[in-house]
């Protein structure tokens, strides 16, 4: 999911509920995690501000796998880099916007703007949207992704098993589960493997089509 929220039809959309009230911060990229240490100071020190955070902000994250030297490393990775989701009352029960709240939220260090712009008051994302979302986090989080990708014609190198050093090529990717499956020719005869991501190892391009 590359965008931050839907914007089709934002002006039309009716007022969250306070608990329900989600936006998107634009931060600056790579400094996310200290934006947020920036506003949990102010939710913490300004008790106005405290008391309407509905929870705490939010970079959402993904476990990444990644393959050095043949061992596989799990890595935590931000989904969407330059971005923090907001649970905050930041329009009253009567749909006006909390200026005051507002500008302070803006003048936290990191913080660039909301997403729909500086210029344009802050609008809530959509009930649909913000499902979306969680639901992206939850299935992000149930496993590991893998980080190193192949595709099918690829020329690669066995690192484990009876075929240990051999060339194949990729017949087959299941890029969710990080597995191959790789055709080895021994005798004139082509050998599927069914490989995990680990188990092999791209072949340099000068190395291509010599075994």
């Amino acid at each position: 999911m590359s965008r931050s929220y839907d914007r089709k039809n934002a002006g039309s959309r009716p007022v969250p509920e306070a608990k329900d009230q989600w936006y998107v911060l634009h931060v600056l990229s790579n400094k996310e995690r200290r934006s947020v240490e920036n506003l949990n100071r102010l939710f913490k020190e300004d008790e106005e501000m405290g008391a309407l955070l509905q929870s705490p902000p939010l970079v959402p994250t993904e476990k990444v796998e990644d393959v050095r030297n043949g061992k596989k490393y799990v890595v935590e990775r931000k989904l969407y880099p330059g971005y923090v989701y907001l649970n905050f009352a930041l329009r009253r029960p009567d749909g006006t916007l909390n200026n005051d709240a507002w500008y302070k939220i803006q003048a936290v260090d990191g913080v660039i703007s909301f997403a729909c712009g500086r210029n344009k008051e802050p609008l809530p994302m959509s009930r649909r949207d913000v499902q979306e979302l969680m639901a992206e986090i939850e299935r992000r989080s149930e496993s590991a992704r893998p980080k190193v990708t192949y595709t099918v014609g690829e020329e690669v190198v066995v690192l484990e098993g009876a075929f240990a050093g051999e060339h194949g090529i990729v017949e087959m990717v299941d890029a969710e589960r990080g597995r191959l499956r790789v055709g080895v020719t021994m005798f004139g005869r082509s050998n599927p493997l069914d490989l995990d991501y680990t188990q092999v190892s791209t072949v340099p391009d000068e190395e291509k089509g010599k075994a």
